[in-house]
């Protein structure tokens, strides 16, 4: 097999980015645009939706959307390795920035301890972890066979 090719993505990976990681997304999508304001109270309780804010979320919305499309589509279409760990890359970026507004959320709040967090916290920041973790763990090769050295040729 080739190791610039999709066919070496161990089972667990091809499975989630190809079906996992889109319905995440959608899921994104239905809160952004549907239910912001089970949004806001997932991450900041005591707050509320600003309707005057419906930019930001239709863009957080549609992004989602973006995201959730991509994920479907591009796994299935390319069987290219490198363009797999770009976006899968991209994505990591994206999780790390939502680990990082999740904990200065909680910091503005005075919940940083594990024990004022409520059940939407921990999904959430469960599910950021997980997906950092398993794309993380992706772009390291974790899973991989490894790359057997080719056979020398006898003169």
């Amino acid at each position: 097999m080739a190791t610039n090719s999709a066919s070496i993505v161990p089972g667990f990976y091809s499975f989630f980015f190809k079906n996992l990681d889109p319905l995440v997304a959608l899921w994104g999508v239905y809160l952004n645009f549907v239910d912001p304001d089970a949004a806001i109270k997932a991450a900041a309780p005591a707050s509320s939706y600003d309707q005057n804010q419906i930019f930001l979320f239709h863009q957080a919305g549609g992004l989602a959307l973006a995201v959730a499309v991509v994920s479907a589509v591009l796994p299935r279409y390319s069987q290219d390795l490198g363009v797999w760990r770009i976006f899968q890359f991209a994505l990591f970026l994206s999780d790390l920035a939502g680990l990082s507004g999740i904990y200065h959320s909680l910091a503005n709040q005075g919940r940083l301890s594990p024990s004022s967090w409520t059940s939407d916290d921990k999904g959430l920041a469960g599910c950021y972890v997980m997906l950092t973790l398993i794309r993380g763990l992706f772009l390291l090769g974790a899973g991989f066979a490894k790359p057997t050295a080719p056979a020398k040729k006898s003169a």
